[in-house]
């Protein structure tokens, strides 16, 4: 079974920091602190072939097995298999190992001891130069150096890549629900969480423990917790069957801990640390639980799905919309549009809709009401102006070149046009307010801005300045227009 939160895209501003660091050093430690350990190994083996160990080793070893009752496939391996394979189920037997150092299998009083023994440490001493071996967490002892390093190793490059890939996409959300520190902090003690129940689970037995999978798990365990009752978009895939689904992020907490859980009970000898697994998943529910309590968690973080799902509703709405007014269904499209300025309001592009669905069937004073709903809200682009100035000649010729909103409004649209490079249309709006109740002032503060506008000594600066100077006569502006007219 697979289930994979996916419902956050990683982008360069939304990068999990910690968390790239994190997978940085894992692949580090794979590729270059462990990377030896398979010729170290080699060397090892090629020892104890070469040291004949085997002849003493080996008839020892299938005794232990007879008289320990241990699995038969096991002893039949050691009867006819070729001899690395011996040698690695005899050294991955650490309770015949223990008996062996501790030299209740070959006593010293034995003639062969001191060869053996010489020989034995040789090999033991090859075999630690691997770096797995020497740092990985060992069952039955608490090594806090070797629970750290044992976080960041791993036995196989599927091993690792499997554990890279959760890291990546719950690093993402919980780093980012949390802040960098907060998110080290769980992982570590997450992972420390982890291995202290597989450590439990095993206490007593031979064993070696490694990989970033208790850690993960704790990621895993918090992620659910953080996120509670919000629904996330989930990658699920169990056996044959493989979809997406929208759920509560808690409901995914039973299935992954029941999961590990099943394959604990079921799964002998799977060779996968399902305990950490488990562990790690409360311990993460545990400390997100914590940090929701005390206020450490980043709901702006949180509200981004809920903003963007949001975002998508109001795109489909407004297409939709749009198809109804192409249709000239006016009640229906009004009716989405107003919808979406409840929810999001500010979009332009909304009103100016609004404003086509008052001038295709509604009444004067609600299309003066749409029209104004639209100038309140500034363009933000050159696209958006054009199409306010599109908007605003449609509406003149609605009321017969007399704007019957307020005439300020409009005026305020002037700076903008000029801003972006629309003088003629900027001319054009001030010629249409100059019979209109508008602050004498102001209007002749929007014409000086607009003759400044044309170069100097041309023929549109002048006619401006001349327009500036007979319409507002006793206006500061008009003086400032005759001095510059007189200097040519």
């Amino acid at each position: 079974m697979l289930i994979l939160p996916l419902h956050r895209r990683m982008t360069w501003s939304n990068a999990p920091r910690v968390t790239l660091a994190l997978l940085a050093v894992n692949l580090f430690v794979f590729f270059f602190l462990q990377a030896g350990d398979g010729r170290i190994l080699q060397q090892a083996a090629s020892y104890y072939t070469d040291a004949q160990l085997g002849k003493i080793e080996f008839p020892l070893y299938r005794t232990w097995l007879r008289e320990h009752d241990a699995d038969p496939q096991r002893l039949d391996l050691m009867r006819r298999g070729p001899p690395l394979l011996k040698l690695s189920l005899l050294e991955s037997d650490h309770e015949f190992l223990a008996a062996l150092d501790a030299g209740e299998l070959i006593t010293p009083d034995n003639p062969d001891y001191t060869v053996w023994h010489s020989k034995r440490s040789r090999f033991e001493e090859l075999r630690d130069r691997a770096f797995t071996p020497a740092h990985a967490t060992r069952f039955s002892h608490v090594e806090p150096s070797r629970i750290l390093w044992g976080m960041f190793m791993h036995g196989s490059l599927m091993h690792l890549l499997g554990n890279m890939v959760f890291l990546l996409i719950l690093g993402l959300l919980v780093e980012g629900a949390l802040g960098a520190g907060w998110f080290l902090g769980l992982y570590a003690l997450g992972g420390i969480g982890a291995t202290a129940g597989e450590l439990a689970l095993h206490w007593g037995e031979q064993g070696m423990l490694l990989g970033a999978s208790g850690a993960i798990a704790a990621l895993m365990g918090a992620f659910c917790v953080i996120w509670g009752l919000r629904k996330v978009r989930v990658f699920y895939w169990f056996f044959v069957l493989f979809d997406y689904v929208r759920v509560p992020a808690l409901a995914l907490l039973p299935f992954w801990l029941g999961w590990q859980l099943f394959e604990l009970a079921t799964a002998e000898h799977a060779q996968v640390a399902f305990g950490a697994h488990a562990s790690g998943i409360v311990c993460g529910a545990l400390i997100a639980l914590a940090l929701r309590r005390f206020g450490r968690v980043r709901q702006d973080f949180l509200e981004q799905d809920t903003r963007e799902q949001q975002r998508h509703d109001s795109e489909q709405a407004y297409e939709q919309a749009m198809e109804h007014l192409g249709r000239l269904e006016i009640p229906a499209a009004r009716r989405l549009l107003e919808q979406i300025d409840n929810q999001e309001p500010g979009q332009l592009r909304v009103r100016m809709a609004l404003y086509r669905c008052a001038r295709y069937g509604g009444t004067d004073a609600q299309v003066d009401a749409a029209m104004t709903r639209a100038l309140q809200l500034p363009a933000q682009t050159g696209v958006d102006l054009r199409d306010q100035q599109a908007l605003l000649d449609d509406y003149f010729k609605a009321c017969s070149g007399r704007p019957r909103v307020a005439p300020e409004l409009l005026l305020g649209l002037v700076p903008q046009w000029l801003h972006r490079h629309m003088d003629i249309a900027a001319e054009s709006l001030l010629q249409k307010l100059d019979g209109c109740e508008v602050p004498r002032v102001k209007l002749a503060a929007a014409w000086f801005m607009l003759a400044l506008r044309a170069p100097e000594g041309s023929s549109q600066r002048r006619a401006r300045l001349d327009h500036l100077v007979a319409r507002f006569p006793q206006t500061a502006y008009a003086g400032k227009a005759r001095v510059l007219l007189r200097q040519g």
